[in-house]
């Protein structure tokens, strides 16, 4: 029964938001509101996702520099199976 509410969470929202911006007072109130995080959500989109990217990337050509720890690890594991 819960998860129905996170489904149809996006759509309240959304709604809400429309009745709320529809009122002119509220509207003036509210849409600054939803500016910002409309505009905190490009900001992470722009600045975050590619650094997220990059540090995903850096590690996986990095991997694990053939550590003997590592094969050490790798050796011990296979010889438990």
């Amino acid at each position: 029964m819960v998860r129905y509410v996170f489904i149809w969470m996006p759509v309240f929202l959304v709604l809400g938001t429309l009745v709320v911006l529809s009122s002119s007072v509220l509207a003036l109130i509210v849409f600054p509101f939803v500016l910002l995080l409309v505009l905190a959500g490009l900001v992470w989109l722009v600045v975050g996702v590619p650094y997220m990217l990059a540090r995903a990337v850096s590690r996986r050509w990095h991997g694990d520099g053939g550590s003997p720890e590592a094969a050490a690890v790798a050796v011990r594991v296979e010889r438990r199976d």
